[in-house]
């Protein structure tokens, strides 16, 4: 029999070993209770299993195809309600655990809780500092500028913030409208990521970044979704897809028959430039032949109504020798 003792550089490990090891650390029994740092004599390597993204490609590519059409959408309903022109962009779409996504909110920052019955589940909207005070100034008759430093806002800014951000949400959930009613319903706010509890920390989240740009001012706003909400859309989004790539002959839809009755009834059409502010004591210093200066963007929110009723926005120019305003969106019944 070979009693020779086992040589240190050997790649078998002897029962004797396995017992002197077990005695270093104190204990007995499996060998694979022993601390990492016991293990290393032998070349052992910790190894950190990462959660992948729930996520597929393709349903990331869906998922951006619609952000960018409620993103465009969103920005032409900011403009008309802050009549101010409001520059929106997707600058990120992707998938992270909610732990690392709180590292990215601003301190202190505006933090929306948000419920989309009958989904289940908290998304989250997140406005930084200088954009919310931005907004807020807006709402209540200013320029739209922020000049303070970075702070939480009051419980009346938060109050009136809160308006935005049902309009936000609201133009988000008429994105999804062809297949799911959805109702949005502000839960509530918090000024710090950290004081949110509604997640834990490895839940993922689909985060939207997007670009706002209000006057000289541009910062990122976050959306962010957990898959278990989405879930339900991405499944009835895949269903589409996949009835779309199969043809199916359908027949013609009836057009509705026009009544002639109604030929001869008068509409009265007219368009509107959003409202100019003008103060007091130079309205009161005006005189013929002076000249009110106007932003070009104005003339890109006419308002269409008919029989005094807001129905299209449009946009003012000539068409020959006459005024002219090309439709360029058709108001909801919300908006209207």
């Amino acid at each position: 029999m070979n009693t020779e003792p086992t040589p240190p550089n050997s790649e078998t490990v002897s029962q004797s070993d396995v017992e002197g090891l077990l005695t270093q650390i104190g204990g007995t029994g499996s060998p694979s209770l022993a601390p990492a740092a016991a293990l290393d004599q032998y070349g052992s390597q910790p190894h950190v299993f990462r959660r992948l993204s729930s996520f597929s490609p393709s349903e990331l590519r869906k998922l951006r195809l619609r952000h960018e059409n409620f993103v465009r959408s969103l920005a032409a309903r900011l403009s008309v309600h802050l009549r101010l022109e409001v520059g929106l962009k997707i600058n990120r779409l992707d998938s992270m655990p909610f732990e690392k996504l709180l590292k990215e909110f601003s301190n202190p920052t505006y933090l929306a809780l948000l419920k989309l019955e009958p989904l289940k589940g908290t998304c989250l909207l997140e406005i930084p500092p200088q954009i919310s005070g931005s907004l807020v100034d807006r709402e209540l008759g200013g320029p739209g500028h922020c000049l303070e430093e970075d702070r939480a806002l009051t419980e009346i800014e938060s109050r009136i913030i809160s308006r935005i951000v049902e309009m936000m949400i609201g133009e988000w959930c008429l994105t999804w409208s062809d297949l799911l009613d959805l109702r949005p319903v502000l839960a509530g706010h918090e000024s710090t990521g950290t004081s949110t509890q509604n997640h834990s920390l490895d839940t993922i989240m689909l985060v939207i970044g997007v670009e706002m740009q209000i006057g000289d001012l541009t910062k990122p706003v976050h959306f962010a979704f957990p898959y278990s909400t989405l879930e339900p859309l991405i499944q009835k989004l895949s269903v589409e897809t996949r009835e779309d790539a199969q043809p199916v002959a359908k027949a013609a839809p009836k057009l509705p028959k026009w009544n002639p009755v109604h030929d001869d009834i008068n509409i009265k059409v007219t368009a509107e430039l959003p409202g100019l502010k003008v103060k007091a004591e130079e309205l009161g210093k005006l005189k013929p032949g002076d000249v009110i200066t106007l932003e070009p963007e104005i003339f890109h929110h006419v308002r269409v109504c008919l029989e005094k009723k807001p129905k299209f926005i449009a946009t003012a120019g000539k068409c020959g020798a006459l005024w002219a305003a090309k439709v360029t969106k058709i108001l909801d019944s919300g908006a209207a």
